[in-house]
C-alpha cells in the first residue's frame, strides 16, 4: 500500500488540540536549541499516534528509532535501544503499556537524567560494545546518553503505570475524527492516489470509515481497486455498492461489529468482555481496542458493572447490512 502519511504538522488533518500542544513544544524546543520533551500519546488504533511522531522526528531533524512495547522484556533490550540513541533522536515506544514492568524503571533515569543503568551480569559483553563498561567488582553498568526525545503510544491509557506516566511532560488524547475531518483526509488521500473524487463520493466514504484516518486510507484504496476491477467511476452509488460487497454498512459497521451486537441484542442480561471475545473467537484485547470504542462512542453499546449491554440503537441496526 502506498504511504500517503503527513509529512508536517501543517499536513495533518484533525486532532486540533494535540498538534496544538506539539507546535508550542517544537517552537520553544527550537528556541533552547533542545530536544523536545518527552510525550505520551493516548487514543484508539489508526488516529495518527505513529504519524505524529514521524513529524516530531522529521521537524527536529533527527532519527526515529521505532520499537513495539511487548517486545521490551529484558535488561538488554532497553540497553540495545537507548545504547544506540544520538543526539536530537526520537525514540517512540507503541503499546508502551506493555512493556515488561520488570525493567521498565530503566525508562525512569534515561527520561529524567539522561542515564542508562543496568545491572544485568548476562549482558556484559552487549555493555561493552555499547561503551557502558563492566568491572569485575560490579555488574552495574552505567551510560550517560546523549538529549532525546522518547514518545510513548498507548491505546490504554489506564495499563501505563503511573510511575512511567509520570515521566513524560505531556499526554495527548486522540479523538474520533469529525465528518468534516474525515472527508478531508478521504480528499487528500484521494489527491495523493491521483485520484478523481467529488465531495460527495468523499463523504460517502468518510461515513464508513468509523471516524478513523486509518481506516479512511484503506477504504480510499478500496474503492479505487473496486472501480479499476468494474471499469466504472467513482459515485456515490459505485461507492455503497463497493461497501455492500464488504459488509460495510451506512454507519461504518462491518461483519465483525455486526456480531458483537447481535451477541449483546441476543441476550437479556449484561454480557461480559471475556464472554463475548470467547463467543466470537476473539481476544479481549481486539475488542476493547478494536471494536468496542467505536461502538461506545455512536451510543450503539453501554458499559456497566455488571458487562455489555446493547441500546436501542443498536437493536434497530445491528441486522442492517448496508
Amino acid at each position: 500500500m502506498e504511504s500517503i502519511r503527513p509529512n508536517t504538522l501543517s499536513e495533518f488533518v484533525g486532532q486540533r488540540q494535540a498538534v496544538g500542544i506539539l507546535k508550542v513544544h517544537l517552537a520553544s524546543a527550537r528556541k533552547r536549541n533542545a530536544p523536545m520533551p518527552h510525550l505520551l500519546m493516548a487514543g484508539p488504533p489508526g488516529l495518527g499516534k505513529t504519524s505524529l511522531a514521524r513529524i516530531m522526528a522529521s521537524e527536529t531533524g533527527g532519527r526515529l528509532l521505532e520499537a513495539v512495547g511487548g517486545t521490551i522484556k529484558t535488561p538488554a533490550d532497553v540497553a540495545n535501544l537507548l545504547g544506540n540513541i544520538r543526539s536530537g533522536d526520537t525514540l517512540f515506544v507503541d503499546e508502551i503499556h506493555a512493556v515488561q514492568r520488570c525493567v521498565e524503571e530503566l525508562f525512569y533515569g534515561a527520561m529524567e537524567d539522561g542515564l542508562l543503568t543496568v545491572e544485568d551480569k548476562s549482558c556484559d559483553r552487549m555493555f561493552r560494545d555499547l561503551g557502558l563498561g563492566t568491572g569485575k567488582s560490579t555488574t552495574k553498568s552505567v551510560k550517560k546518553l546523549p538529549p532525546f526525545t522518547m514518545v510513548g503510544a498507548t491505546t490504554l491509557l489506564g495499563l501505563v503505570s503511573s510511575p512511567l506516566r509520570s515521566r513524560f511532560h505531556s499526554i495527548l488524547t486522540l479523538q474520533p475524527y469529525s465528518l468534516e475531518e474525515m472527508t478531508a483526509i478521504v480528499l487528500r488521500t484521494a489527491k495523493q492516489l491521483a485520484l478523481a473524487m467529488s465531495g460527495e463520493v468523499a463523504e460517502e466514504v468518510a461515513r464508513r470509515s468509523k471516524g478513523t484516518a486509518r481506516i479512511a486510507v484503506s477504504n480510499v484504496h478500496w474503492l479505487r481497486d473496486y472501480s479499476l476491477a468494474n471499469g466504472c467511476r467513482m459515485t456515490a452509488k459505485s461507492a455503497r455498492d463497493a461497501f455492500v460487497m464488504k459488509g460495510i454498512d451506512a454507519n461504518g459497521l462491518t461483519p465483525t461489529d455486526r456480531i458483537y451486537l447481535q451477541r449483546l441484542v441476543g441476550s437479556t442480561e449484561a454480557v461480559g468482555v471475556e464472554t463475548l471475545a470467547a463467543t466470537m473467537g476473539e481476544s479481549v484485547e481486539t475488542l476493547e481496542q478494536a471494536i468496542e470504542p467505536f461502538l461506545l462512542a455512536q451510543g450503539f453499546v453501554e458499559k456497566t458493572a455488571r458487562g455489555r449491554i446493547a441500546t436501542a440503537k443498536a437493536r434497530s441496526t445491528s441486522g442492517a447490512a448496508a
